[in-house]
């Protein structure tokens, strides 16, 4: 508990004083906007929790949040950033891992949107394998043509890319 609390603490605190998030993002680096997003959705999941634990997996070298009875893991590698909404501030794409136990129940998509100071997530979607990038304001994304209970879900023949926009904050299907 003392380690969950001091690196939640440390992460905000370097988070404050490292210029990243005060005001315009469109100075900060690629790198300075994903280690934001993942700390703050490291933060988001361990209020969610309460008594978490977080850590990075030695396994598989994801952010866990953990309270051992349900969990997330954040796909930190995953993480894509780009203009999503009308402002000039860079926003995230944050991949995670829901977990019961130590088994993984499901893969989402956190949409993050950035503010004066932070992110505020703008929600979360299940039918997208992965988001290749974030360019003018659209979002490609490799996307399943299948329901997720079908067999051929997952399947090669059964991907498309798609461009998503977001609109009165739900994303959709660019036409």
């Amino acid at each position: 508990m003392k380690q969950t609390t001091l690196l939640l603490i440390t992460a905000c605190i370097i988070t404050s004083c490292s210029g990243v998030g005060s005001g315009d993002r469109k100075g900060a680096s690629f790198a300075e906007i994903n280690e934001k997003a993942e700390s703050y959705s490291s933060a988001y999941f361990a209020r969610r929790l309460g008594n978490a634990k977080v850590f990075t997996d030695e396994d598989d070298g994801l952010v866990t949040i953990t309270n051992d009875v349900t969990g997330y893991k954040i796909d930190n590698g995953k993480i894509v950033t780009g203009l999503i909404d009308e402002d000039e501030r860079e926003d995230a794409i944050v991949p995670f891992y829901t977990l019961s136990g130590k088994s993984i129940m499901g893969y989402y998509h956190m949409i993050l949107l950035a503010s004066a100071d932070t992110f505020v997530v703008s929600g979360t979607v299940s039918d997208i394998f992965s988001v290749h990038e974030i360019k003018d304001r659209k979002i490609l994304a490799e996307v399943s043509t299948v329901s997720p209970d079908s067999p051929g879900f997952g399947c090669d023949e059964c991907r498309e890319v798609v461009r998503y926009i977001l609109k009165n904050g739900n994303l959709e299907k660019e036409k």
